[in-house]
């Protein structure tokens, strides 16, 4: 599987390389996506060394099968149609689009079936607090709905 991390410079950024490296998750290839200041950083991934890449209007995510993106509002907004076009699925961090309907507000273990129908190829999550919280509820919700 191809993957984008778009903020991999960040605290966000470098906690999804890490799980990434650390897991079983299969990467074929990994591409790093930052600011103007990230750009040209290196990072060890699986015994490989990866430069990152200068987020911008020209930036090609063809043949990305997910991007996760960690880079703030208004970067995953500018960005979302770039990320997208190609088909690529955008798995985003920031609040974006957590109040668009076309976006499905995941939690994987609460609703990860929903997923599967996101119309605009974006994928959206709550904030930390409210995941954990969601996350403590799903048993007593599916005990008393």
């Amino acid at each position: 599987m191809n993957i984008a991390i778009v903020g991999a410079s960040g605290a966000v950024g470098q906690e999804l390389l890490k799980v990434l490296d650390q897991t079983d998750f299969p990467v074929d290839n990994l591409r790093l996506f930052g600011s103007s200041r990230s750009a040209g950083s290196k990072y060890q991934f699986r015994g490989k060394e990866i430069t990152v890449e200068e987020l911008s209007q020209q930036s090609d995510f063809n043949g990305v099968d997910i991007a996760f993106t960690s880079a703030g509002a208004s970067t995953s907004k500018e960005y979302a149609d770039i990320i997208t076009r190609h088909d690529t699925l955008m798995i985003d961090n920031s609040s974006a689009f957590r109040m668009d309907p076309d976006v499905p507000l995941v939690v994987p273990e609460v609703n990860g079936e929903d997923a599967f129908n996101a119309p605009r190829r974006i994928i959206g999550n709550p904030n930390c607090t409210t995941i954990q919280m969601v996350v403590a509820l799903k048993p007593l919700h599916d005990l008393s709905p």
